[in-house]
């Protein structure tokens, strides 16, 4: 055998090596398969998180309570409505996550109210004021359907003020505001108001 003819068998060789160490189409396939599942798997978890997440705040009457120490704070938070008092403390409330309904309480006084706050009387009515698009005041509740421990039933009829479009008022040395919600807007159970 020539040197030549023995060189040109060591490359037929090192080519049958090379194929025996590439995957085959089967092991190839097969891998595609785990990432295919892995990927289903993934997506399926996060969805039944997100799913899970739904359920919950279904269950709660997709409603969300919330405190702050003042005023301030809330609005630093970009929580609060401007008209809010910074001086204000043990400030709480809860709104539906589905719609434009809040409930308020707060220590403060009528006094430190902004001057742009108007009137409750015959000429200026409680009355709706929407904060966006074609909506009119026909299209709100004029009674808040939102529940807590430190909100009674109906006290919003009681407003006093309108600022913005906040209904505002004064009840046992504490503030009280309303904002009303949508008619189109369906109201679920609550849980037990805190």
């Amino acid at each position: 055998m020539t040197q030549h003819e023995n060189h040109h068998d060591h490359r037929s060789t090192h080519r049958a090596d090379v194929s025996t160490v590439t995957t085959s189409p089967v092991r190839r396939y097969r891998g595609v398969g785990v990432l295919a599942l892995a990927s289903v798997v993934a997506v399926t978890t996060t969805a039944c998180g997100a799913i899970s997440e739904a359920l919950q705040d279904r269950s709660s009457g997709h409603t969300k309570a919330f405190t702050y120490d003042s005023g301030a704070d809330g609005k630093a938070d970009e929580g609060l409505p401007s008209w809010v008092p910074d001086d204000a403390s043990d400030v709480r409330g809860v709104f539906r996550t589905t719609g434009d309904e809040m409930i308020l309480t707060m220590d403060a006084e009528v006094t430190s109210l902004p001057t742009d706050c108007t009137s409750v009387d015959a000429d200026h009515p409680l009355v709706a004021k929407p904060a966006r698009g074609t909506l009119t005041a026909d299209d709100y509740r004029t009674g808040s359907t939102l529940e807590a421990g430190w909100w009674t039933a109906g006290q919003e009829q009681d407003a006093s003020l309108q600022c913005g479009r906040w209904w505002v008022g004064a009840k046992d040395g504490a503030l009280f505001a309303f904002t009303p919600e949508l008619k189109a807007v369906q109201i679920e159970d609550q849980p037990d108001p805190a």
